[in-house]
């Protein structure tokens, strides 16, 4: 006896580029100024669908995010730990930042954190808590990276650690505010290089590539 075949209309969209498109509609328009039948229309699917395959708005957005995260955290892992030189390892990671805070056709997007959900955090508890985890595993990175530098003896002993990467992290922030702005590429560069620069005087680093065992 054959088996029957499976009943129901087959998924006519693909998880990884609906997530995209709403992660591309929350980035213009902001958290709240984005409603779901914006999402509905970005993603061409209908609002029924929609909350069948992501859930809520809020959870559309976690998932778009996770997404976007997952697909860029490993080039941003190996520009800021496989780079034996920490100062190259700082610029090729922030390059990777300035080129994620725009589109491919380059319009201004900010991140899609800080640039998205700032706003409402205040007022929200579940979306203040979505910030705070995003600046906090932003602090981490840089503290690991730096911790990292000291333990290789690629900056002073007495530097400070964690000041310096909360500088770095704070770097990253206001790259967010400015891209959002619209500040050219070319002038967020040179602001990340200026101020990494910075960064690496107040560590002692000698500017050599120093090549971690």
């Amino acid at each position: 006896m054959k088996d029957k075949p499976a009943r129901g209309r087959p998924r006519e969209y693909d998880p990884t580029e609906a997530l995209a498109a709403a992660l591309g509609e929350f980035r213009r328009r902001g958290y709240t100024a984005t409603s779901l039948d914006h999402l509905s229309e970005a993603t061409r699917m209908g609002r029924p669908s929609l909350y069948a395959a992501f859930g809520n708005k809020l959870e559309i957005y976690r998932k778009a995010v996770r997404q976007y995260s997952e697909q860029s955290a490993e080039r941003r892992r190996h520009a800021l730990f496989d780079e034996p030189s920490l100062g190259k390892g700082l610029r090729d990671y922030f390059d990777e930042i300035v080129a994620a805070y725009h589109s491919r056709e380059g319009e201004p997007l900010g991140c899609p954190v800080l640039s998205v959900i700032s706003g409402e955090a205040a007022a929200d508890p579940e979306i203040g808590a979505e910030l705070a985890a995003a600046v906090g595993k932003t602090d981490s990175l840089f503290l690991r990276r730096m911790t990292m530098a000291a333990e290789a003896g690629e900056i002073s002993p007495g530097a400070d650690v964690a000041g310096l990467a909360v500088m770095l992290a704070a770097l990253q922030h206001s790259l967010a505010l400015r891209a959002r702005a619209g500040t050219p590429r070319s002038d967020l560069l040179a602001i990340a290089h200026a101020h990494i620069a910075l960064v690496l005087t107040a560590a002692g680093h000698d500017g050599g590539e120093t090549t971690r065992p």
